[in-house]
């Protein structure tokens, strides 16, 4: 508490003197400064110095105050000019309020109060305790405001906390602040701090052992001069001694001399903060008072410490002689020896070093990668010649093979040089004009702090391998130390053991995944920001890996060590071109000497920035080269032995995970004398163990079916993605994307061309547009003007002009070739949303051929055999179908499309038909009724083929519409040029191309996924003439249609599910037996759901099924399914009437509304595509909005090709012979 004491009493005169600047409190700054020189205050030591001292503050405050009470008098009778309180220190105070004269003294006042009541408390106490235990004190404890107590508390905490910190780490917190007094504010004062802390520094690292009476010394030398420095700060805030010597004097600002506080004439007890003043000339005096303060209490404890030192070796020499005295007389033999050297060894620590212990010394001998990177962001940090250095050395040292050791070599040059720098740095940062410079040495001296923890390093191995070489024999120690330090060696090679496992860990995981880090580098740096050429090459490089990597896997393999070296190489390339380019010379060099303009030089990437935006740029391709060389020499060996296909080694992890996990289940099994000494979280943590072993195995086995599903459908994401982008962004380029991926559906030999072409075209496409955004490229210098077409006098403009000039592309502004060629446009700043289309294109195919060698690896490495066949659940066959709900799922789960394949393509057609309904879709609509009255599955097998060929075929010739012709060439199409100009929904309904009204590019979509289906459907066709296929998925031909149910167990290869003996025969009832009866009721609801001329036809069948449904069953499946074809070709009639219709009612309706209102209620006429320019509503005629549309005979039509399915089911005779059987029974 009397340490307390005194720093509450340094905290109270330091806000006094901050109060007021005058002569006054020059004193009290001297008593500042000598609180540390008298011993804390106690009952002894208040009757010695410490008394006196105390004492003698208090009555010179009292007597200060009395002085400026008194002045006022005289002040009243002299003039009142403010310049004589330069020359005086009382002030006149005038009609200030009291408090502002008291409050300098209250501080210190306050605590003469505190420290005797403690005085007083202490000898209260001390009486006290000397009467005897049994008597109690009567007086209250001190009563003090608990403000006051609270304060009291947080100092005496602050006092633990320093206290502590000087007691373990005293010498390292003297540099520090050493190091902080220099570098705050820097100047030729504060230059003799900066240099002891170099000298510190440089002790350190040359090993250079400082005794402590050489540190205290040098600590006496560092408290005078920081005293006295505080003492010239202080008195340089006088106004006496800034009139004399200005602020701005050149004398004031080289020797730190800084005015902090302005003065006002007029009214001098008020406090104003000088505006010249910097936030580091603000916090260098209460560095400079903190270091004072920490070095003299170190000083007081080093000083308490030698005497200490001294008494216990006084002491140790009578001991030593006492006992030797003692040896000698009782004659003791060398087994006491040899057991107090045991039992020393044995107090001795021998855990071994710790593992904080090893992660220091790993970072220790890491060191060099920590110097190496440092050296490239002082570089980056601050532009110069001198850190030029710097980097290029940096760059060289990275690309050396051995770079430890030739980074240990520089290890002196790089510590010296950084050394340099920060003198050069300290005197750049001296205030010698009016410039208020950030401080950069802090940055600086943690720069130089790597460099010189190297430099040690590299003298500690030295030393070490000196030591190794030495032939110094050391002597046998007795067997008991052998075994301790045997222990010890077990104890650290299992920590070491747990570092190798917990490293391997770390540095496989940065193997496998680290190449991706890069690569998302090489987006940044070539996508960030405005485009160069530099950038260009960039992605260039990026993208001739990634079609090496698709097209040839063996060679990518082969050269990706080769492009890694020229990646980095060309990242320091640029690097330095950039750093250097920034100097004034070498700007001039090419610009005037090279005559190259600035334009061209800001194209390639060459533009000087400000010192962020030079940060910024440079940044970011300085940490892709340190990506880039960390994955060439630390990753790229492991990661092409990870990849390598040829030689993967063979595991069974399942196995191994099942045999983990029947071990945990054993560990139960033990004696019960055993299991009773484990403890109860013992138990549960090997149940928690077990459990989480087993969701291991479950989450491994749910990752195996996730690859499994990408493997089966990555072709098809490929495919719909790429044609996607190509309806996305229509241009000529793309058209090939389209014609290759549209034929590679039906036709899989053209795949592998398909997927080669694409990798390279989109690659050319990706750094056309980027060489599109160059300052050199100037569409307005060729872009075709054609607004002269809209001043002709032709008749055709006349009828349309106003919708042309609203719409039509060729009038709105000059028309750009390239964006009809490729899509390429300025796109300003941010070049991405440009790239993204055909970056996607890239990842796809990226996606694909990754899905398929992952794939590949992994059943190289489980042994597993290449599967032909497009199943999930290996091993499912038809004959599981009968087993089960949960086998007849999986069996769809692999067969499906096979079963049902054929189904699901005529409802996409007739999906792509109610989402078109155009003049394609009619054309879709006479296909599809052609290849259903094939009617049995074979013939329609045969055309095929024919039918895929015509959906890739109107494919392409609807791209090519929605190109069209070339803007450029200003001819408009003879549609909008005639004298009967077709009408704009005219135009968008014959899908024609049009500059105002042009072809919608989705729709395009909708037959990419019919094509698709036809494609998959097309090689269930090819697999049903396999008979490996047909063994595992069953037969997919129809039944007979003249069959018999009475005779059906002669033929039939499916059991009877009537009697339900289980839940699957319970579904198979109710599909086989009543969905027929679900379909009608489908069919009345189509029928009445709407009212018009085709609802008529759904109900007069629905009604001739439902009343001759029972006998009809009961007939042969080709009779059956004569009746249930028309009913479907009805479907299709109807659904193709519909999409010819809507040419009236999406073209003509304002006409019919006018002239045909009978005919829209009739046939429920109503446009449903978007799009189009329909009139207002009518009220004389009302639109069928809501009955429009072939939603409902969709459904009818699915429902009932499923129905025909069933007919055709081996099962549906079961459910025929039992109706035939329910009848014979009834007639008897």
């Amino acid at each position: 508490m009397h340490t307390t004491t005194f720093l509450c009493l340094s905290v109270c005169v330091c806000v006094s003197i901050s109060l007021r600047y005058n002569g006054l409190s020059v004193v009290y700054l001297l008593f500042l400064l000598s609180v540390p020189l008298f011993p804390s205050p106690n009952l002894a030591s208040m009757k010695g110095k410490t008394g006196r001292f105390l004492r003698a503050i208090c009555s010179t405050g009292v007597t200060f105050l009395a002085l400026q009470c008194g002045m006022q008098i005289t002040f009243t009778y002299i003039p009142k000019d403010g310049k004589i309180s330069i020359f005086f220190p009382f002030l006149f105070l005038g009609n200030t309020s009291p408090a502002c004269i008291c409050k300098p003294y209250s501080c210190w006042l306050l605590y003469g109060e505190i420290s005797d009541s403690e005085c007083e408390g202490e000898s209260r106490t001390s009486e006290g305790s000397s009467l005897g235990s049994s008597v109690k004190s009567h007086t209250s404890p001190l009563s003090s405001p608990d403000v006051l107590q609270k304060c009291i508390i947080f100092l005496t905490s602050l006092r633990l906390l320093m206290s502590s910190v000087m007691n373990t780490a005293g010498k390292v917190l003297v540099t520090v602040l050493l190091g902080l007094a220099g570098i705050t504010f820097p100047s030729l004062t504060s230059a003799l701090y900066f240099m002891v802390f170099l000298g510190i520094v440089w002790c350190w690292v040359l090993h250079y052992t400082i005794s402590l009476l050489h540190f205290s010394s040098l600590c006496v030398m560092m408290t005078i001069f920081s005293g006295g420095h505080i003492l010239i700060l202080y008195l340089y805030q006088l106004p006496l001694i800034q009139q004399l010597i200005p602020p701005q004097d050149g004398f004031a600002r080289l020797f730190g001399l800084t005015a902090l506080i302005q003065t006002n004439m007029s009214e001098p007890y008020i406090l104003a903060l000088n505006d010249d003043g910097s936030w580091p000339a603000m916090v260098n005096p209460l560095v400079l008072l903190l270091l004072y303060f920490s070095v003299m209490s170190l000083l007081q404890k080093w000083t308490h410490l030698f005497c200490s030192h001294l008494r216990i070796s006084l002491c140790a020499c009578v001991l030593n002689v006492c006992t030797e005295y003692t040896v000698k007389k009782e004659n003791c033999g060398g087994e006491n020896e040899i057991l107090n050297d045991t039992d020393s060894l044995s107090s001795t620590d021998v855990s071994g070093p710790s593992a904080l212990n090893q992660l220091g010394q790993f970072i220790m001998k890491q060191s060099y990668l920590i110097a190496l990177i440092i050296t490239m962001v002082w570089s980056i940090s601050y532009n110069s010649w001198l850190t030029l250095v710097l980097l290029v050395w940096s760059c060289a040292i990275w690309m050396l093979k051995e770079r430890r050791r030739f980074a240990m070599l520089s290890a002196p040059f790089l510590a010296i040089y950084g050394t340099l720098l920060l003198v050069v740095t300290f005197i750049s940062q001296l205030h010698l004009n009016h410039i208020d410079i950030f401080p950069t040495l802090p940055k600086h001296v943690s720069y130089t702090l790597s460099f010189w923890i190297l430099l040690r390093q590299q003298l500690k191995e030295k030393n070490e391998e000196e030591l190794h070489t030495a032939d110094h024999l050391m002597e046998v120690k007795v067997q008991s130390c052998i075994n301790v330090y045997v222990s010890i060696i077990g104890d650290i090679n299992h920590t070491s053991q747990m570092m190798v496992m917990l490293g391997a860990l770390v540095k496989g995981i940065l193997v496998k995944y680290w190449i991706f880090c890069c690569c998302f580098m090489f987006f940044f740096v070539s996508f960030s920001d405005k485009v160069a050429v530099f950038k260009i090459l960039y992605i260039c490089l990026f993208l001739f890996c990634v079609v090496l990597y698709e097209v040839h896997y063996e060679v990518w393999r082969s050269l990706l060590k080769h492009f890694w070296a020229v990646v980095v190489g060309y990242s320091m390339l640029v690097l330095i071109l950039i750093y250097v380019y920034q100097f004034k010379s070498v700007c001039n060099l090419f610009q005037q000497i090279l005559g190259i303009p600035e334009e061209r030089l800001r194209d390639i990437g060459l533009e000087q920035f400000d010192t962020i935006e030079l940060f910024a740029q440079i940044l970011l391709p300085a940490f892709f080269l340190l990506a880039c060389i960390l994955q060439l020499r630390y990753f790229n060996c492991d990661f092409l032995s990870l990849t390598n296909l040829q030689t993967v080694l063979t595991r069974n992890r399942i196995n191994r995970c099942v045999k983990i996990v029947r071990h945990t289940n054993t560990i139960h099994i033990c004696p019960l004398d055993i299991m009773t000494k484990l403890r109860k979280w013992l138990v549960v943590m090997d149940r928690v163990h077990e459990l989480t072993l087993r969701a291991v195995l479950w989450l491994w086995r749910v990752q195996e079916l996730c690859w499994r599903i990408l493997e089966l459908h990555s072709f098809k994401l490929v495919s719909t993605g790429i044609i996607w982008v190509c309806v996305q962004e229509v241009s000529l380029m793309n058209l090939l994307f389209l014609v290759l991926w549209t034929f590679a559906l039906p036709y899989s030999r053209l795949r592998p061309l398909a997927f080669n072409v694409s990798s390279v075209w989109a690659c050319v496409i990706v750094v056309c547009k980027m060489m599109y955004q160059l300052k050199i490229i100037k569409p307005s210098e060729y872009s075709s003007n054609c607004t002269g077409l809209s001043s002709s006098n032709e008749s055709w403009i006349g009828d349309n002009k106003a919708e042309l000039l609203r719409n039509s592309v060729l009038y709105l502004a000059p028309v750009d070739p390239a964006m009809w060629v490729g899509g390429l446009r300025k796109c300003e700043d941010c070049i991405l949303p440009c790239l993204w289309n055909h970056l996607l294109i890239l990842g796809l195919l990226v996606f694909d051929v990754t899905v398929h060698r992952h794939q590949l690896h992994h059943r190289l490495q489980n042994g597993l055999k290449a599967t032909h066949s497009s199943t999930i659940f290996q091993g499912v066959t038809h004959q599981h179908l009968d087993h089960s709900i949960i086998a007849s799922l999986k069996y769809f789960a692999n067969y499906f499309f096979y079963k049902f394949g054929l189904e699901v393509c005529f409802v996409v057609a007739v999906n792509v038909i109610g989402q078109r309904m155009d003049v394609c879709a009619l054309l879709h609509s006479f296909a599809l009724m052609a290849v259903l009255a094939q009617r049995r599955r074979k013939a329609i097998g045969e055309v095929w083929l024919k039918y895929c060929c015509f959906i890739a075929s109107f494919m392409v010739l609807q791209y090519l519409l929605c190109i069209g012709l070339p803007p450029a060439l200003c001819i408009d199409y003879p549609w909008r040029k005639s004298f009967a100009a077709l009408s704009s929904n005219l135009i968008k309904w014959l899908y024609l191309p049009d500059y105002a009204m042009s072809p919608n590019s989705s729709f395009i979509l909708y037959d990419c996924l019919l094509l698709l289906v036809a494609s998959l459907q097309w090689q269930v066709f090819e697999d049903e003439n396999q008979a490996c296929v047909r063994l595992l998925a069953g037969e997919n031909v129809e039944i007979s249609r003249n069959l018999d149910p009475q005779t059906l167990n002669q033929y039939t290869p499916v059991s009877n599910f009537l009697h339900c003996r289980s839940y699957l025969d319970m579904v198979k009832l109710f599909v086989f037996s009543y969905f027929f009866w679900l379909v009608l009721c489908l069919i009345f609801i189509t029928g009445t759901i709407r009212i018009n001329i085709f609802c008529l036809g759904y109900l007069v069948a629905c009604f001739y099924f439902m009343l001759f449904g029972g006998t009809l069953l009961l007939q042969p499946v080709q009779y059956v399914l004569r009746l249930w074809d028309c009913l479907i070709a009805y479907t299709c009639v109807v659904i193709s009437l519909k999409n010819m219709l809507s040419l009236g009612s999406c073209v003509y309706l304002e006409s019919l509304q006018k002239h045909g209102c009978w005919l829209i209620q009739a046939f429920s006429m109503f446009c449903t595509i978007k799009g189009y320019n329909l009139p207002k509503p009518d009220n004389q005629c009302e639109l069928p909005e809501g009955e429009a549309g072939i939603v409902w005979d969709a459904i009818c039509f699915t429902v009932l090709l499923a129905q025909r399915r069933v007919f055709l089911s081996y099962y549906f005779l079961y459910v025929v012979s039992d109706l035939q059987t329910s009848k014979v029974l009834a007639s008897r």
